[in-house]
């Protein structure tokens, strides 16, 4: 097995136009297949655990696929020994060498990659048979996509509550929105290398686990580029999630980062949990919330408050279908709770974020001697007030 050596990458702003690139290159496999079509990336901090179930999906998938593909597993942490099982003709290894974040894992491996498409899959995701094969089939389809990515399935691995409620929720957001989107999901999502290379890959300043996809999908959409989702690209997600786990993951990692795109960049994707209904999901998310508080003071507020709800199911009857389909009319009627959780968190994230942004221009503004300070102040006040109602896409 061919274990490269550490590559050191230099952390940086801006996203850079990676080293290496498959234009004007002969690429092989070392095997009598041909050109490599795909390039198979996972990253992972440990050898053990949930890696090794979808990691050995992944090589039972590249076993049976009519593709010429390869795997590239890149081990993000000190140069722990990779288990023998991982000795395959068609895979190979890169370490970063010390834990510097899922961007930089996936761009190193991206640096050696011999396929003309770069297949990403998290470490906690576990492939659906005849994966690669979709994937390619997909871009020989569509020669204009530039990128593509599926959706968790329906049948959630752990039993729990919050976990059912997560995976569930994702694969409804994704199955429903098929076609094209200004957005990427590294969960398993796949894009053409050379335009990856072009790019400039995922951005590596974000050190951990966070929205670098949905950023670089961002990036593809502003320069033109299409991105679809692909309904029946389907995977099994093993993450267990508790209620706690969720919304802190949600708040932290999903949350701030993403509303702090939203507003710094300008643009707002009107897909998946962000098209209209999810704008109003949210809206109504709030209402109801502050209604319910008022109630204790003005009773009659409790009928705005119900109002409120019954338009909040109205607009996702299809999720909360599926939920009973699957678990049962309690489990849907938890995850009634639970999503109307999710939209007042979100909303209230992204509203905190804008705010601060708005106090941030001002202030550099008065350090500046204040002039221009009151147009600026309602510029960002107008772009507040433009963007209160959407939703950032926590649950990709």
């Amino acid at each position: 097995m061919d274990e490269s050596t550490l590559l050191t990458v230099e952390r940086g702003c801006e996203p850079r136009p990676l080293a290496a690139t498959t234009a004007g290159r002969d690429i092989t496999a070392g095997t009598d297949r041909g050109p490599v079509k795909v390039s198979v990336i996972m990253p992972t901090v440990f050898w053990t655990g949930t890696f090794e179930r979808c990691a050995r999906r992944v090589l039972s998938v590249l076993e049976s696929t009519a593709s010429n593909a390869e795997v590239i597993f890149a081990f993000d942490g000190s140069r722990s020994s990779a288990p023998a099982w991982l000795d395959h003709p068609q895979v190979r290894i890169v370490k970063t060498g010390t834990r510097s974040g899922p961007a930089i894992a996936r761009n190193l491996a991206a640096r050696t990659a011999q396929g003309e498409i770069l297949f990403f899959v998290d470490a906690d995701v576990e492939l659906a048979p005849g994966a690669i094969d979709r994937v390619q089939a997909a871009f020989e389809a569509d020669p204009d996509c530039v990128g593509l990515f599926g959706a968790y399935d329906a049948e959630p691995a752990d039993g729990g509550i919050a976990t059912a409620f997560r995976n569930l929720l994702h694969h409804h957001t994704h199955v429903s929105h098929a076609g094209r989107v200004e957005t990427f999901w590294a969960g398993c999502g796949a894009m053409r290398t050379a335009a990856f290379h072009d790019i400039g890959g995922f951005d590596e300043t974000f050190a951990s686990p966070s929205v670098a996809d949905i950023e670089l999908g961002m990036r593809v959409a502003a320069n033109g580029g299409m991105i679809r989702v692909v309904p029946d690209l389907q995977c099994k997600h093993l993450k267990h999630w508790t209620l706690a786990s969720m919304v802190v993951t949600d708040i932290a990692h999903r949350a701030r980062p993403w509303s702090q795109l939203i507003v710094n960049s300008g643009r707002i994707p009107a897909t998946l949990n962000i098209d209209w209904r999810g704008r109003a999901s949210g809206i109504c998310s709030v209402l109801l919330g502050l209604c319910l508080v008022a109630s204790a003071f003005v009773p009659l507020m409790l009928w705005a408050a119900i109002t409120c709800g019954l338009v909040l199911f109205a607009l996702n009857i299809d999720f909360y279908r599926l939920c009973r389909r699957k678990r049962g009319i309690g489990f849907a009627a938890a995850s009634v709770a639970l999503h109307w959780l999710y939209f007042v968190y979100a909303s209230l994230t992204f509203g905190a974020v804008a705010i601060h942004q708005i106090w941030l221009r001002s202030k550099r503004m008065a350090a500046r001697g204040g002039r221009g300070l009151q147009p600026a102040a309602a510029s960002a006040a107008m772009m507040l007030t433009s963007k209160a109602s959407h939703l950032p896409p926590f649950d990709q």
